[in-house]
């Protein structure tokens, strides 16, 4: 049975670099909160090139948004990275990626992904064409070289890769990895490359916040580049002003474990603020991670007292429900977090870095508590620990701010608009 066909209504192609879903990491809710709006008024077909990694099993979340979905294979590494990657020499391998000039995620969409994906789509006839992710963007030069009335192409940047990569390799440098900073400043330059060659290609460029279509728009010498942010994920609607009322209060953080910056936050929190506010706090207090895909590092932190690796969850909510505090000590990476959104929805008081609140427009004070410095970031921790108050009042306005700012009905329509070309129909 093809699902969510209705006649006469137009056919779009949304090219995904992972399953799209209303749960999990941040670019599966975005790619399925995408998926959900175009199916609103369009006929998708969906093709999943796993790219990003993550589940591949064709679940009832995209059935019940697309006419037709599919998993497509990605390619061998192509030649020339397989022979950079077999450089012995640490320095000879960087020069030989640098020289390479492509970014490694894309070795592997090459000729068989490109093939596979026309063969696929051929049977359709398409008014648009959307891209999620810009290593993504070379698998549809053929919609590329069309003619002026071929479909319109959307590529949903989401963030500024090149920015992206370059606050990574700066982390990497804070660990003292100089080796993994070189690399990843050298996937920065070959995402600038990608940039030059194909941003100018699309009809219409998405960004997830005002600050990365910013910084795209400049690297396009001023094309338009459109902000459909992240929204709140459809599971978290769920509130209740009552926090748990148990003697110990849960500290909570929730992120994709396998992400440098999460880590990152999860091991500076940790090791830097943990131990003075569990000593400090009058009462007993359990820090929770949350999230799959936990390193050697963040899985030891289980040794440490009162701290939980808890994993992925397939049910966020009884953890927040539970949660006295949502921390996000995120110090690099790009857009918008997510968890960050679904943390306010459900209530929770967050305290955040100046960069993790990024893009979110909520404000230290009234919303949350900002803190970048480790003795202001454990403070402000203690004072919603302990003025349930004030922690009350500053989750009440970030739930009435995300519900209304972070609307998924109300951004669907701002991505259709976006788009142009057909009416939207509002609900």
């Amino acid at each position: 049975m093809v699902a969510n066909v209705k006649k006469g209504r137009p056919g779009a192609l949304f090219v995904a670099p992972l399953m799209p879903s209303d749960h999990g990491n941040g670019l599966a809710m975005r790619t399925g909160f995408l998926l959900d709006a175009y199916a609103r008024e369009f006929d998708v077909d969906l093709a999943v090139i796993p790219a990003a990694g993550g589940p591949t099993e064709i679940t009832p979340y995209v059935t019940g948004r697309t006419r037709r979905a599919a998993v497509l294979p990605l390619s061998p590494p192509d030649t020339q990275f397989s022979l950079v990657s077999s450089v012995a020499n640490n320095e000879a391998r960087l020069a030989a990626f640098r020289h390479y000039g492509r970014p490694s995620i894309a070795a592997r969409l090459g000729a068989t992904t490109q093939q596979a994906l026309m063969t696929w789509a051929s049977s359709a006839s398409y008014q648009l064409v959307h891209v999620s992710r810009l290593y993504l963007s070379g698998l549809v030069g053929a919609w590329a070289q069309r003619e002026s009335n071929g479909p319109c192409l959307v590529l949903d940047c989401d963030e500024d890769d090149v920015s992206a990569y370059g606050r990574l390799a700066r982390l990497e440098r804070r660990w003292g990895r100089q080796r993994r900073a070189a690399w990843l400043e050298a996937e920065a330059d070959a995402f600038k490359a990608l940039q030059t060659q194909w941003l100018q290609r699309f009809d219409r460029l998405l960004a997830a916040s005002t600050g990365e279509a910013r910084s795209l728009s400049r690297r396009t010498g001023g094309k338009q580049v459109k902000v459909v942010p992240n929204v709140i994920p459809a599971n978290a609607a769920r509130w209740s002003a009552r926090r748990s009322q148990q003697r110990r209060r849960d500290i909570i953080f929730v992120g994709n474990m396998s992400y440098l910056p999460n880590i990152d936050a999860v091991m500076w929190f940790a090791s830097r603020i943990w131990p003075r506010l569990r000593s400090s706090a009058p009462f007993p207090v359990r820090f929770v991670i949350l999230g799959a895909g936990s390193p050697p590092e963040v899985m030891a932190l289980a040794r440490h007292p009162n701290v939980v690796i808890g994993g992925g969850v397939a049910d966020i909510g009884p953890h927040y429900s539970k949660a006295a505090l949502a921390v996000v000590p995120i110090r690099a990476g790009g857009g918008t977090r997510i968890k960050m959104l679904e943390s306010a929805s459900y209530g929770v008081p967050i305290v955040a870095t100046s960069f993790g609140a990024a893009g979110t427009g909520f404000r230290s004070g009234h919303e949350l508590l900002l803190a970048d410095a480790e003795r202001d970031f454990l403070e402000a921790c203690l004072k919603l620990l302990i003025d349930r108050k004030l922690a009350c009042r500053l989750a009440l306005q970030a739930r009435r701010m995300a519900r209304r700012d972070y609307d998924r009905s109300r951004h669907a329509g701002r991505l259709l608009a976006v788009v142009g070309a057909f009416e939207v129909r509002t609900e």
